[in-house]
């Protein structure tokens, strides 16, 4: 998961080819920054990322200038020539989503959005899983730009510990139980298998 404004496609692109995995199993989901120059951000990720095709490419925000519905046009034509294989967007209202769907002909396939225990906003979530978007939570560990953290709530805690699993676990666990997917964050392959690790208990409803 990366971005144009995220600057790290160079890194990302050493990786891929250290890393000896064929690129066919390989996910890249990248953003350009809004609804304006969508041409030059896509041709710039191909560029520095050092791929043919982008599996996933998502407007990071509504916001800034640009009219995202002709943005759309433009992603749609690269899904035609096969350089990006599904299109979405991040950070994104039910009417925002609706401008975008009423001119599209490819639907929009994902719907990043800050998503965790502490911050969810279920008009979205529901337009979403009304039309067939898939949910993508970022930040699914924390809410309130970091000011909260599953790993201080005492609630998720003693769920955790009800469980014999981690406060992480919980959190993510609770997002995949709804049905939505989600990015996660670790450099440490110890927190990367524990966030992994999400199938062998289930949370109560309540």
């Amino acid at each position: 998961d990366t971005a144009l404004v995220y600057n790290d496609q160079k890194d990302i692109a050493a990786a891929i080819e250290e890393s000896g995995v064929p690129r066919e199993d390989i996910v890249i989901t990248s953003k350009i920054p809004g609804c304006a120059a969508a041409a030059a951000s896509v041709d710039s990720d191909l560029k520095q990322l050092n791929v043919d095709y982008i599996d996933l490419m998502l407007i990071h925000s509504p916001i800034g200038g640009g009219n995202c519905p002709n943005t759309w046009k433009v992603l749609e034509d690269y899904v035609a020539q096969g350089k990006l294989k599904s299109i979405g967007v991040s950070n994104f209202n039910a009417k925002q989503m609706q401008r975008v769907m009423d001119k599209a002909t490819v639907p929009i396939a994902v719907n990043q959005i800050e998503y965790n225990v502490f911050s969810h906003d279920e008009d979205i979530i529901e337009f979403c899983d009304a039309n067939n978007i898939t949910v993508e939570a970022y930040s699914p560990l924390s809410g309130q730009k970091g000011a909260q953290s599953v790993f201080k709530d005492e609630t998720v805690k003693a769920i955790a510990a009800t469980h014999n699993v981690s406060a992480a676990q919980v959190a993510l666990r609770w997002i995949v139980q709804r049905g939505h997917t989600l990015a996660v964050l670790s450099s440490s392959p110890e927190h990367q298998a524990n966030d992994a690790d999400l199938w062998s208990f289930e949370l109560a409803d309540d």
